[in-house]
């Protein structure tokens, strides 16, 4: 099973983390930018910060000073919302066995574990911040690896 995000919520993710980079000094980030710094393509990267915008997690300004910048500290900006941002929300929607809308009063063996582990995998993504991921980023381009969350550094 691979549990993966779609090419818009990597992009998504991808251009809030190019973001959040800047977002100590509050400037804006030109969309080619964006584009150029995360390898997003040049031509969708408007739309997916257009996704950000709409959800609120950034805001956009036009002109020669102008781009996208986010609407909050990165620290304050779950991993969860950007990716609910491009992909919708992340909920239980369908039955794991049956492939059809779930129902509490029809519900099967599985449903109660599968429900557990998509509220783990939510509550993760809402414990992630744009902040944890910078921080992450640079560790592992200054040749640190990545830490996972309670485990010591390898």
């Amino acid at each position: 099973m691979d549990l993966a995000l779609t090419r818009r919520g990597d992009y998504a993710v991808r251009a809030a983390l190019c973001l959040a980079r800047r977002g100590g000094d509050g400037g804006y980030v030109k969309t080619r930018e964006v584009a150029q710094t995360m390898a997003l393509p040049a031509s969708y990267t408007p739309q997916v910060l257009r996704l950000l915008a709409e959800a609120g997690l950034a805001e956009a300004r036009a002109g020669r000073d102008g781009g996208y910048r986010l609407t909050r500290p990165p620290g304050e900006v779950a991993l969860l919302e950007v990716v609910e941002a491009a992909e919708g929300p992340f909920t239980l929607e369908r039955c794991i066995l049956r492939g059809g809308p779930c129902h509490w009063e029809h519900a099967c063996a599985v449903h109660a574990a599968w429900s557990a582990a998509v509220q783990a995998c939510r509550d993760s993504l809402r414990q992630t911040t744009l902040a944890d991921l910078v921080a992450a980023d640079a560790r592992i381009e200054a040749g640190g690896g990545i830490v996972e969350r309670g485990l010591p550094p390898a």
